[in-house]
């Protein structure tokens, strides 16, 4: 996937190809508050994403504005977990025939209990997994030891679940350098696109494609090869 950011005024081409560890750093507040203001909005007057020469609806890339009360169990993460889990269940005839089985006994079960009543009682043997996933409440660990523990797990659920861009705005102060080369690891390892926003960058980890709109409005790019 070869994603390109571009805003609206300025000559950059932000990179944000699954190739890389990507760094946008917009140092004037003002101008820093209007793009997150416009990711969040989707204004695609000011902002366009184009994947291999095709414009990319904003609704399609992922905005992380606050990772500190990100919510692990929202309806539209655990839908896509259901549905995800449920294919991979169908997909796999063993497991499905096995989960078949199991519910069968169940039923047989179920069955003879209800023999023991002088009423028609209908039993529906027909099993829903996803209704069946909600009843025992497959959900997400949402408590952690530390947020960099957390962010990590946002990263896998996100690799899994999605096959989207992920933007995530001033997150990186939460960290130490250490805990960023990490990050940027992981980031390679699972081959996820992936942007960090930052409003001021002065750390000695360094991205392999920075990207600088400075206090001047003057723009460029710093391709490091160093970590």
């Amino acid at each position: 996937m070869i994603m390109i950011m571009k805003i609206i005024g300025f000559d950059l081409e932000i990179d944000i190809n699954q190739d890389g560890t990507n760094l946008l750093v917009v140092n004037d507040y003002k101008l820093f508050g209007k793009v997150c203001y416009d990711l969040n909005q989707i204004n695609q007057d000011n902002i366009v994403f184009i994947n291999n020469d095709k414009i990319i609806n904003i609704k399609d890339i992922i905005i992380f504005s606050d990772i500190l009360s990100f919510n692990f169990n929202d309806k539209s993460i655990i839908t896509k977990l259901y549905n995800k889990l449920f294919k991979d269940i169908i997909s796999n005839s063993e497991i499905d025939n096995e989960l078949k089985d199991n519910f069968m006994n169940i039923s047989k079960i179920l069955y003879d209990e209800i023999e023991n009543y002088n009423i028609d009682i209908n039993l529906k043997e027909d099993i829903d997994l996803i209704k069946y996933f909600k009843l025992v409440r497959i959900e997400f660990e949402n408590e952690y030891r530390s947020l960099f523990d957390k962010f990590i797990d946002i990263l896998e659920v996100y690799s899994e679940l999605y096959d989207q861009t992920l933007i995530f705005i001033n997150a990186l102060s939460y960290f130490t350098n250490e805990e960023i080369n990490e990050i940027l690891k992981y980031i390679t390892y699972k081959k996820i696109s992936v942007l960090f926003l930052e409003n001021s960058y002065n750390r000695s980890v360094y991205f392999e494609n920075e990207y600088i709109i400075d206090n001047d409005f003057y723009d460029y790019t710093v391709h490091n090869n160093g970590s």
